[in-house]
């Protein structure tokens, strides 16, 4: 298989990561011009992830990519940032002066000429120097942070020096301490001594995939586990559904090898295109390849009539199914529905972090940030698929399951808008007085870290927020005050934890409009 796809229709990582490049700043460029509708979140964060996926392999496949990673990291994180912030952009929503449309004009080829340099597998260099008008439009348009961070990649160094990564441990601090590991063995060991007893007992080998389907869709806690037994079962259906019709009305008419090659062919096409699709469903394509070749490659080449070895093999992957849904259900049932709440401090804690970088155009603290928000990307989009498993844990009580998914569901929506809604502050909050921007970004990390502490405990509640007055001496923005306004009423629409039932803060934030 390795020497197939290196020799035949190799596609190189590299190749690939310069196409999703930019292909993600095609999209950026389209809601840059265009008055279009936003992409879903869970969306940009998969696309967010997957970049730093290929970032990996890059770093394994290509000499190049690992002599200038420094420079390509940074450009990754630009590319993501640009592609996440302005998916949110809508030109209409500003005056469309004679400078402003220069501006976007001049922003859109730049990011072209980036686009260029990326598909040659060249470190893009900017020459741009932003004028005293351009600036003043870019920050009228709310894309001077977006034009600062595109123009710092141009300006950076190619040959700057990557920072020394850390490697993770082989194993997780409590391996051996932890009794949830122990537990698990002993349940997936069971569900297999169970089906292999029951086939033995029987004396019906022909469903032993059964104990086969026990390991294969053993997962930790529950919801992940119905997850798994589901493609598992969808697979196993369609890959027999398939062997059953190619054996009564396919193989009694092939005659040699190459007729049988020609037949599987599509089929097995049918099933890698499933297998390297979502991560959601691409197990379903490689058990319906599995199903389908143990049930018709088995045996010698030859019209084959006896249709038993299709139904063992498909029983038994249910049998294993049902058992492995019953031990992990009753034995020890590991719910996730404890550790949502802390994986969504988790998430809120590094967006606080986010809100105490200095919102300024320095190069060190705007890479921090760039970085940080990938991070976040990534927690969101964890916790989003964690309340998807925990839906599935029937055995929790149904009322508290779908309160508990509600204000999960709104705690990552709140916090999605937070992260655009303080993105958009940078761009004014240049012009404050150094001393004055920590204290009030503090008044926002620190509700948020305060309600995050709570989350585990559900004693959180919504966060009500009262900005400090400024002295005259430092007279804050009229546009940044109104943007930090948003800021709180998103903060009040945090869930409260304590109350019986999801109800959303209803009271008035100082100095904001409902």
């Amino acid at each position: 298989m390795t020497l197939i796809g290196v020799l035949w229709f190799p596609s190189r990582a590299i190749t690939q990561m310069h196409q999703a490049l930019n292909d993600r700043l095609d999209d950026a460029i389209s809601h840059l011009t265009n008055s279009l509708t936003p992409l879903p979140e869970t969306w940009i964060e998969r696309e967010a992830l997957a970049l730093q996926k290929l970032n990996v392999f890059c770093l394994a496949d290509d000499a190049n990519w690992r002599t200038q990673s420094a420079w390509w990291q940074s450009c990754v994180a630009t590319v993501t940032y640009i592609y996440s912030t302005l998916n949110r952009y809508d030109p209409t929503s500003f005056a469309d002066s004679q400078a402003i449309i220069e501006f976007r004009q001049k922003l859109a080829s730049e990011i072209n000429k980036l686009q260029h340099a990326i598909a040659e597998g060249q470190c893009w260099q900017s020459d741009w120097r932003i004028s005293e008008s351009e600036a003043m439009a870019a920050r009228e348009c709310n894309l001077e942070n977006i034009c600062q961070t595109l123009l710092q990649l141009g300006q950076m160094d190619p040959n700057t020096p990557p920072t020394p990564a850390t490697k993770p441990p082989s194993m997780v601090a409590d391996a051996f301490t932890n009794p949830d590991y122990m537990r698990y063995a002993v349940k997936t060991l069971l569900a297999c001594l169970i089906c292999y007893t029951f086939y033995s007992g029987v004396d019906w080998e022909g469903i032993h995939t059964c104990m086969l389907t026990c390991v294969i869709v053993a997962n930790p806690n529950v919801g992940s586990s119905y997850q798994k037994m589901a493609l598992r079962f969808g697979g196993a259906f369609c890959g027999a559904i398939l062997a059953l019709l190619f054996t009564l009305l396919v193989m009694p008419w092939l005659d040699n090898i190459v007729e049988l090659l020609f037949v599987l062919a599509p089929i097995f096409l049918l099933g890698a295109w499933i297998a390297t699709s979502s991560e959601r469903s691409s197990y379903i394509g490689t058990q319906m390849v599995v199903t389908f070749a143990l049930a018709t490659l088995e045996n010698v080449f030859g019209p084959v009539y006896d249709l038993v070895e299709i139904r063992d093999r498909a029983l038994g992957i249910i049998i294993g199914t049902v058992v492995s849904a019953v031990i992990y259900t009753f034995v020890w049932p590991e719910s996730e529905a404890r550790t949502l709440p802390q994986k969504l401090a988790g998430a809120l804690g590094m967006l606080s972090k986010v809100m105490r970088i200095p919102r300024q155009q320095e190069v060190t603290a705007l890479r921090t940030y760039l970085q940080i928000r990938i991070g976040l990307h990534a927690a969101f989009n964890a916790c989003e698929e964690m309340c998807q498993r925990v839906a599935l844990e029937r055995q929790l009580d149904s009322e508290e399951r779908a309160l508990l998914i509600e204000r999960s569901q709104t705690v990552i929506r709140q916090g999605r808008d937070i992260l655009h809604a303080w993105d958009a502050t940078w761009n004014s909050a240049q012009a404050l007085d150094n001393a004055l921007q920590p204290d009030r970004a503090g008044q926002f990390a620190d509700a948020l870290e305060k309600y995050a502490a709570g989350l585990a405990t559900a004693l959180s509640r919504s966060p009500q927020i009262t900005l400090e007055e400024t002295p005259a001496s430092q007279a804050i923005l009229p546009t940044l005050l109104k943007q930090e306004q948003h800021v709180c009423q998103l903060f009040a629409r945090l869930p409260d934890w304590t109350a019986p039932a999801l109800t959303p803060a209803t009271e008035q934030v100082q100095g904001a409009t409902q």
